[in-house]
């Protein structure tokens, strides 16, 4: 087989769209205008897609973490299975958003907001107790959902 060819074959097994990285999303510096503790250190936890940002104090406990993932086909349906999964696992029910992205929901028992942007699906999580609530999740939401990228045309 051929060095081309190789090529060609590798290059048709990838995605037809690139994952966002959630470390780019979002600023340290934005997250300590509204967080308690201050972020020390951002760290990738998971690249590729799913992509996982960890924003970390200097004991290195998390502060915020923001997954970003990006869905070729159904997003709607992929992100009501995912809120409906959660809401079993938690025996509690979700509550609807439209301050943020398109069917974000927050879920207080585990202090996750979710919401999608295009076929990009992105959940907060704050770490910090005195943080985690809807309004400060989804300040750094809002400011994540203005940096994603518009959907790769397919």
């Amino acid at each position: 087989m051929s060095r081309l060819t190789l090529a060609l074959l590798s290059a048709l097994a990838l995605p037809a769209f690139a994952a966002q990285n959630a470390c780019e999303l979002i600023k340290p510096e934005e997250i300590n205008l509204i967080s308690t503790s201050k972020v020390d250190k951002v760290v990738q936890q998971k690249s590729g897609n799913p992509s996982e940002c960890g924003f970390l104090d200097a004991k290195k406990a998390a502060v915020l973490v923001v997954t970003v993932r990006d869905v070729q086909y159904a997003v709607k349906d992929e992100l009501f299975m995912e809120r409906d999964n959660l809401e079993k696992i938690y025996k509690t029910r979700a509550k609807n958003l439209d301050t943020v992205g398109e069917g974000a929901y927050w879920l207080p028992v585990n202090h996750q907001l979710g919401f999608r942007k295009g076929k990009t699906i992105v959940t907060v999580r704050f770490g910090t107790p005195k943080n985690q609530n809807e309004l400060d999740t989804s300040q750094i939401a809002r400011v994540i959902e203005t940096r994603l990228g518009k959907p790769a045309a397919q």
